[in-house]
C-alpha cells in the first residue's frame, strides 16, 4: 500500500472527514477525537509499528517531567532527570534518524582498520516526523525543568502533543504551550474552514505547479553532469533554492491550513526569505521554528553558561569589551549551527548547513563595523533600491552555495560540484547558447512548462509583496469585492488543476524536508 501523502486527494478527503467527526464530537471530548484522527493518519502515512517510537518518547518525557517537578526542591536531582530524558530522546533519534553518522564513521574506520566492523543501519524504519517530534519532546522536558510549562498529568494528552498529525510531515516545531489549544473544545467556524482550504490550495500551487517542475529540471541535470556541463551547473545552483522553498513552504502551507480547519493556529515557518538582505535576516525568515528552537535551547543556554561567561569576562579584561562579546557570541553561534547541521542527519549538512553559516555569520559580526566604515567612505546609499537588491542577490547566492551540499551525495561530491561551477566559465565548456538554441527543452521540461514556471513565479512574487504590506496576501484578497475574491480563488484552483503535476502514473516527489 502506498502511504498517504499530504498532496493527495485522499489526504484532503481524510482532513474534511476528520473535521466533520471532530466538530460533531462534544467539545469536552474533541481532543480525544483529534488524537484518534492523528493515530489513524499515522497508520496511513507511515509504517504503523513505528508509532511505538513516539509512544516511547512520550513515556520518557511524561515520567521525567513529573519526577523532575516532584524533586524541584533538589535542583541536582531535577537536573539529572531532565538531562537523562534529553539524552534518551536524542539517542533514539541518533540510532535511527541519525544512523548515517555512525554507519559512515564505521565504514571509514573499516577502510583504515579492516578488523573494525562496518555497521549497517537498523533494519527497522524510523518514525514519521522523528526529527520534528524529538525537538518538541526535548523542548517540553526543558520547559518543565525551567518552570515555563507545567507537566501534563494526562499521558494521552501529552502523546497528542507529539503525534498531532499535521506536524508529522514537515513541522513546524512547536512548543508545548503553543499547542495547548489542542485540548480546548471549539465550535465550527466557516471562516476558518475557508481560510484553511485557501492555505492548502496555496500549498498545492507551490508544490505541484512550481516545485515539481523545478525538481524535473534539477534532477535531470544533476543526474547527468557529463552531458549537462558548463552553464547547466549554474542553472541548477540558482534553481534549487526555489525548488526547495516552494517544496518546504508549500508543505507548511498545507500543514497550517489543515490545522486552521480544526480551529488551531500554528506558528509560521517562512516569511518571504528571499527578501532577506543578510544571512542573519534570512534565518529569521526561513525554517523559523527550527531557528527559534535552536536559539532557545542551544544558543541562550550556551551564552549563559558559567564557562562561557567566565572565559568571556577574562577576554574582556585582557582584550577589550568587543573581543569578550565576540567570544561569547561565537561560542553560542558555533554550538547552535553545529546542532542545526547535526539535526539534518548527515555529515555533509554539518559542513554545508552548520559550519558554513557559522563562519559567514561570525565573520559578519566580527567585520560588521569595518564594513560599515567602508560603505560610509564610498558614500554607499544603504537605503537605495540598488543596494538592497544587491544584498538580496548576495544572500541568495550564499544560500545557493550552501545547498550544493543538499544536492550532493557527500562532502567530496559537493566539492566536485563547486569545482565544476568554477570551471563552467572556461572556454572549453562555457555554453551560454543553451538559452537560445532550444537546449533548455532537453532537460525534461517543455515550452509550456517554462511558461507555467514564469507565470507562477510572477504570482509568487506578487503574493510575497502583498504579504510584506498586508501580513498575508489572502488578507488583501479578503478586503476585495465578493466577485473579485471568488474569481481569484477559482482561477488559482483551475491553475493547479490544469498545470499541477499529479494524476495516474505520476507520483509527486516526497517533500524534501519530510526526509529530515
Amino acid at each position: 500500500m502506498i502511504p498517504m501523502t499530504i498532496t493527495s486527494p485522499v489526504y484532503l478527503l481524510f482532513v474534511l472527514t476528520g473535521a466533520f467527526v471532530y466538530f460533531i464530537t462534544p467539545k469536552k471530548h474533541q481532543w480525544i477525537s483529534l488524537l484518534i484522527i492523528s493515530v489513524l493518519f499515522y497508520c496511513m502515512a507511515a509504517e504503523p509499528y513505528t508509532i511505538v517510537f513516539i509512544i516511547v518518547s512520550t513515556l520518557i518525557i511524561y515520567f521525567s517531567a513529573i519526577h523532575a517537578k516532584n524533586r524541584s526542591g533538589s535542583g541536582r536531582a531535577a537536573f539529572v532527570i531532565t538531562i537523562t530524558a534529553v539524552i534518551l530522546n536524542s539517542l533514539i533519534w541518533f540510532l535511527f534518524k541519525g544512523s548515517a553518522y555512525w554507519v559512515q564513521l564505521s565504514s571509514f574506520i573499516h577502510t583504515k582498520i579492516p578488523a573494525f566492523p562496518a555497521f549497517g543501519g537498523f533494519p527497522l524504519a524510523c518514525a514519521l516526523g522523528m526529527s520534528y517530534y524529538t525537538c518538541q519532546a526535548i523542548s517540553y522536558t526543558v520547559d518543565c525543568y525551567w518552570g515555563t510549562a507545567e507537566p501534563q498529568k494526562n499521558f494521552f494528552k501529552l502523546f497528542h502533543f507529539l503525534i498531532f498529525f499535521p506536524l508529522l510531515t514537515t513541522g513546524p516545531i512547536c512548543r508545548y504551550t503553543t499547542l495547548l489549544p489542542l485540548y480546548e473544545g471549539r465550535s465550527f467556524s466557516l471562516e476558518k474552514m475557508q481560510r484553511g482550504l485557501q492555505r492548502i490550495l496555496w500549498g498545492f500551487f507551490k508544490k505541484l505547479v512550481i516545485s515539481e517542475r523545478f525538481a524535473i529540471l534539477v534532477n535531470n541535470v544533476s543526474g547527468n553532469p557529463s552531458y549537462y556541463s558548463g552553464i547547466w551547473g549554474w542553472i541548477v545552483l540558482l534553481s534549487y533554492p526555489i525548488q526547495l522553498y516552494t517544496d518546504f513552504s508549500g508543505s507548511i502551507d498545507i500543514v497550517l491550513g489543515t490545522a486552521e480547519i480544526f480551529g488551531i493556529e500554528l506558528p509560521e515557518n517562512f516569511n518571504n526569505p528571499f527578501f532577506s538582505q543578510s544571512s542573519q535576516e534570512f534565518w529569521q525568515r526561513w525554517h523559523m521554528s527550527l531557528g527559534n528552537w535552536a536559539k532557545d535551547y542551544i544558543m541562550y543556554p550556551v551564552l549563559k553558561s558559567e564557562t562561557v561567561q567566565s572565559v568571556s569576562t577574562n577576554i574582556r579584561k585582557s582584550h577589550g569589551k568587543r573581543a569578550g562579546k565576540l567570544f561569547s557570541l561565537g561560542a553560542g553561534m558555533f554550538f547552535t549551527w553545529l546542532v542545526m547541521g547535526i539535526w539534518h542527519g548527515n555529515y555533509k549538512y554539518i559542513l554545508g548547513c552548520g559550519m558554513y553559516y557559522f563562519v559567514i555569520m561570525f565573520l559578519y559580526e566580527a567585520l560588521g563595523p569595518s564594513l560599515k566604515k567602508i560603505n560610509e567612505f564610498l558614500h554607499v546609499n544603504e537605503n537605495s533600491f540598488s543596494w538592497r537588491l544587491f544584498r538580496m542577490v548576495r544572500t541568495y547566492l550564499i544560500l545557493s552555495i550552501s545547498l550544493i551540499f543538499f544536492l550532493s551525495d557527500g562532502i567530496n561530491s559537493a566539492f566536485e560540484r563547486i569545482i565544476l561551477l568554477i570551471r563552467a566559465f572556461t572556454p572549453s565548456v562555457f555554453n551560454p547558447w543553451i538559452f537560445f538554441n532550444g537546449e533548455l527543452l532537453k532537460a525534461g521540461l517543455s515550452d509550456v512548462d517554462f511558461h507555467v514556471i514564469f507565470i507562477s513565479l510572477l504570482i509568487l512574487i506578487l503574493a510575497a509583496i502583498l504579504r510584506e504590506r498586508h501580513g498575508y496576501a489572502r488578507n488583501w484578497v479578503a478586503l476585495q469585492g465578493t466577485v473579485f475574491r471568488f474569481l481569484i480563488w477559482i482561477a488559482l484552483f483551475l491553475f493547479v488543476l490544469i498545470y499541477g503535476k499529479y494524476g495516474p502514473g505520476y507520483h509527486a516527489a516526497d517533500f524534501i524536508y519530510q526526509g529530515f
